[in-house]
């Protein structure tokens, strides 16, 4: 097996990145100063189209969801790949618990500080311009490559889905954070509705109500009893509850009715209907006899910033096999131009790759930033790392389009 990337190209690519280091940062910035919640996506996909073709991309549009897609076109029929990124961010929360201001975009000692830096807005430019060093140094990957920036990825994946059903890539990068290191898949979601219904009276004759709180405390107490699965790689599924309310908005009134939510954690061979009957069965055992229970598995209805309506299924898990192809080759690729062996994990959050692992796209993750600082205050990015990430882009770039043959 020949070198995937000879020391001759390793340092074409990186004085390649070094020139184009600075453009990309300041892009990178510019991405962090635009604020993009989920549904609001418009301006930074608008700023991001015009950069596309500024770089000289063979296409560059939007869809009908609003999601970006550039195309780098390749020289023969090789795996065609895409880099994923999405365009939308979590709510910043209180400014003032910040060390910069959310949206400034403020680089300081070798950081870019704001929103968005580490999820995923730093990947997204070091993405583009990773494209951009194989234009800038005349090569051609041998399959096409794709820049996907897609929408409301933190409320689902809308954009990801809509996407899965017009571009199907051999090979998706995903530039959720992995700290440099391979990611090669995660745990699914099911999002769980609990409702314990009793009988409202007012607080000071409580016997003439059924208070369903207790039902509450009992379910609660009890949670652990419902049985997980496990897988050997991912670990056990987990089980957490994250939202309480009631009907009720007055503190002398016994409520009527109590919600849960239960965030649980899947793992292969856990599906929604088998969830959903375990916690109902615990939640009837919990609720004695003058309350009533109900368990949803509610689905997700969203509207992108085009108008486009998608219902979207569970999170999806999803496992690669460590010695996939397309792990085997990203492996040695990003060990080759990193100068370091690169260690392949998993994602502790979830992301778009099981939309894309649905539709037959093998996924695996590979980015700038700490996972643990994404959706915090402290949300950052080290700029050394975005001008890794792109050199290891453009290498990937190269190897993947080629094929576990050309290994």
């Amino acid at each position: 097996m020949h070198e995937v990337i000879d020391p001759h190209l390793r340092e074409r690519l990186w004085a390649a990145g070094r020139a184009r280091r600075d453009e990309m940062i300041a892009f990178a910035q510019q991405l962090v100063q635009t604020r993009s919640l989920p549904g609001e996506e418009q301006a930074v996909a608008e700023l991001v189209l015009a950069r596309l073709r500024t770089l000289g991309f063979d296409e560059a549009d939007l869809d009908a969801a609003g999601n970006v897609v550039g195309v780098l076109r390749g020289s023969s029929a090789g795996n065609s790949v895409q880099f994923n990124a999405h365009l939308d961010h979590v709510h910043e929360g209180d400014p003032a618990a910040w060390r910069y201001p959310p949206y400034a975009g403020v680089i300081a000692d070798g950081v870019l500080y704001g929103r968005g830096a580490s999820d995923v807005k730093g990947a997204l430019a070091s993405q583009v311009y990773g494209l951009v060093l194989l234009s800038d140094l005349g090569l051609v990957p041998a399959g096409d490559c794709y820049v996907t920036g897609v929408v409301q990825e933190e409320v689902g994946g809308a954009g990801a889905a809509a996407l899965c059903e017009w571009l199907r890539t051999d090979i998706v990068v995903l530039g959720e954070a992995t700290n440099l290191e391979l990611r090669r898949g995660h745990r699914g979601r099911v999002g769980l509705e609990v409702r314990f219904i009793g009988r409202s009276a007012h607080a000071s004759a409580p016997e003439r109500g059924v208070n369903p709180l207790f039902a509450l405390g009992r379910f609660l107490c009890r949670l652990d009893e419902l049985p997980r699965g496990s897988h050997p790689e991912l670990g056990q599924s987990s089980v957490a509850p994250t939202l309480v309310w009631t009907d009720q908005s007055s503190a002398n009134v016994i409520p009527g009715v109590v919600t849960v939510v239960l965030d649980w954690r899947t793992v292969p061979g856990e599906d929604a209907d088998a969830l959903r009957a375990a916690v109902e069965d615990l939640a009837r055992a919990c609720a004695g006899d003058e309350v009533r229970v109900e368990v949803t598995v509610p689905r997700r209805k969203l509207a992108t910033y085009r108008g486009l309506a998608i219902e979207l299924p569970p999170t999806r898990g999803f496992v690669l096999p460590t010695d996939h192809p397309v792990v085997t080759v990203a492996r040695s690729t990003l060990n080759a131009v990193l100068a370091r062996p690169v260690p392949d994990a998993f994602w502790r959050f979830a992301t778009d790759g099981g939309h894309f692992m649905a539709h037959g796209m093998a996924t695996i993750g590979f980015a700038p930033g700490e996972e643990r600082l994404a959706h915090t205050v402290d949300d950052s990015i080290r700029l050394a790392d975005l001008e890794a990430a792109m050199v290891g882009y453009a290498a990937l770039a190269l190897t993947l389009t080629r094929g576990e043959e050309h290994a």
